[in-house]
């Protein structure tokens, strides 16, 4: 058996003291709201979310805040737990349910013999901290029927949402909260091409 040089044992036990001390990574998810329908339940209504397209600094695991106007920070050890697009799609499916008061909402892709009388089809282009208090959301959404083939809105979403608190469970229920807001503004323009707008 070779016996291992001095030197060498100082250096296995310096990588040994590096791994111990790497920090354990955390996850998040998004959150649906709790807000009721606002208006006439349209039980009937069958509605699809989806698909979801990010932004490309978005398309990764951890979670991205703006260092400054063109620099990014990428949280090595700050993750979202499980892909974020299908994050988004099944809490903005929930907040349209809460908000529509309809059970019959999908998200992308559903079944072929489903066919919603709405899709939501929505491109997420920001979606991070800007502040060390603030986030921001802008999405560009569509609402679709005649299974995608038929354009009836188009509309922006801009959208700042302050955040209560330090670290980054405070940041991630900001952005839960952004996602609520936006999810209220389709649910509007849904209930207005259904005749029930207020």
């Amino acid at each position: 058996m070779k016996r291992v040089p001095g030197g060498c044992w100082l250096i296995i036990l310096s990588l040994l003291a590096g791994c111990a001390a790497t920090p354990p990574s955390r996850f998040y998810l998004l959150t649906s709201g709790e807000a009721a329908a606002e208006g006439a339940a349209l039980q009937d209504l069958v509605l699809g979310v989806g698909p979801i397209r990010l932004a490309a600094y978005l398309e990764r695991p951890q979670i991205v805040a703006r260092h400054s106007s063109n620099r990014l920070k990428v949280e090595e050890f700050d993750r979202w737990g499980g892909a974020l697009e299908a994050n988004i799609a099944w809490v903005v499916a929930e907040n349209l349910s809460h908000n529509l008061g309809t059970d019959s909402v999908l998200t992308y892709p559903w079944e072929r013999a489903l066919k919603p009388a709405y899709q939501v089809a929505i491109d997420i282009r920001r979606f991070d901290l800007v502040r060390p208090r603030e986030v921001r959301l802008t999405a560009l959404w569509r609402i679709l029927g005649d299974e995608g083939g038929e354009l009836h809105m188009i509309s922006k979403s801009d959208i700042t949402q302050p955040v209560w608190g330090d670290g980054f469970e405070s940041q991630v229920a900001a952005q839960s909260q952004a996602l609520e807001q936006m999810s209220r503004e389709i649910a509007t323009a849904i209930r207005s091409l259904e005749g029930t707008g207020d």
